[in-house]
C-alpha cells in the first residue's frame, strides 16, 4: 500500500535533485515548501469546520509589530505551520529518513508534489474567497 504523504515528499525531493543537482540548500527549500502546503491544507480544513460549526478553534492573536500583516503571518506560522513542520521533520528528515522513503517509493511516476502544491494553493485561495462571501 502506497502512502500519499510520502509520495508527495519523494516527488518533491526527486524533482529538486533532478532540476537543481548542485543546490546545497534543497532540504530547507523542500521542507519549507511542503510544510507550507500542509499548513494551508490544515487551515482549509479548520476553516470549513468552523463554517459548518463542527469545530471552532480560536485564532492565535499576536500583537508584537505595529502592523497587522506581520502579526497575521506569525500567527499563521505558529498555529498552522509549526505543528505540521514538527511532524514533517520527525516523519521525513530526522536521521535522514528521506533516504529510506526515496528507496521505497523511487518508482513514482505521477507528479504528486506539483499536483499537491498547486491544489493546496488554489484551494486556500478559493476557500478564503468563498468563506468571505458566505460569512
Amino acid at each position: 500500500m502506497n502512502n500519499i504523504y510520502y509520495m508527495i515528499w519523494v516527488d518533491a525531493i526527486q524533482s529538486i535533485r533532478k532540476h537543481h543537482p548542485h543546490k546545497k540548500t534543497w532540504k530547507k527549500e523542500i521542507f519549507i515548501l511542503i510544510t507550507w502546503m500542509h499548513a494551508l491544507n490544515f487551515w482549509i480544513i479548520l476553516l470549513w469546520l468552523k463554517y459548518f460549526k463542527v469545530l471552532i478553534v480560536p485564532i492565535l492573536d499576536i500583537d508584537i509589530f505595529s502592523g497587522d500583516m506581520l502579526d497575521g503571518f506569525f500567527s499563521f506560522a505558529i498555529e498552522f505551520a509549526l505543528p505540521v513542520g514538527l511532524l514533517n521533520y520527525f516523519f521525513v528528515f530526522r536521521n535522514n529518513r528521506y533516504e529510506e522513503i526515496i528507496d521505497k517509493y523511487k518508482h513514482v511516476k505521477i507528479r504528486y508534489g506539483l499536483i499537491y502544491s498547486v491544489s493546496m494553493s488554489l484551494g486556500a485561495f478559493l476557500s478564503a474567497i468563498l468563506y468571505g462571501i458566505l460569512t
